[in-house]
């Protein structure tokens, strides 16, 4: 149900957001159940507050904010890995041709892209899940995980 609440606030706020694979924002989002376990949506927060007011909480934010950094960091040595790898294959440019280069700079914008390598993935005890991917182009509902019926999906 939170889930598919998210997806639904992503996909009607999506058009505000900069798309580019090198830029993110934490946002906090404020539900409420009410006595018949029907959830409301009650605001977002673009700047959370990362107080811990207990013990609890401040454990909840230094695992929440670990495992952003984990997910942070596995993407960027990913990115890496692959750009390195590209610049040692593609080192020598001169005497290429205007589709080579333009061939060239396609590959290098996929791979610049956010994608883990396998051995840089979160750890199995990451508390965040992925809930949208808009570069899995080849299934829309696969692009929101399943958690949206095809029919609101008209993009």
């Amino acid at each position: 149900m939170f889930k598919r609440a998210f997806v639904h606030l992503v996909r009607m706020t999506e058009d505000a957001f900069i798309k580019h694979s090198g830029v993110f924002e934490l946002f906090g989002l404020d539900f409420m159940l009410d006595d018949k376990l029907k959830l409301w949506f009650i605001e977002c927060n673009s700047s959370p507050q990362y107080i811990g007011t207990n013990k609890y909480k401040t454990e909840m934010l230094t695992k929440m904010l670990r495992d952003m950094f984990e997910i942070e960091y596995g993407l960027l040595r990913s990115r890496m890995k692959r750009v390195m790898e590209f610049i040692k294959s593609s080192r020598d440019v001169s005497g290429k041709s205007e589709a080579e280069l333009q061939s060239l700079k396609e590959k290098f914008e996929m791979l610049n892209r956010n994608k883990f390598e396998p051995e840089y993935l979160p750890s199995a005890n990451n508390g965040w899940q992925k809930i949208v991917d808009k570069m899995m182009v080849q299934n829309k509902k696969e692009q929101y995980m399943g958690l949206i019926h095809e029919e609101c999906i008209d993009d």
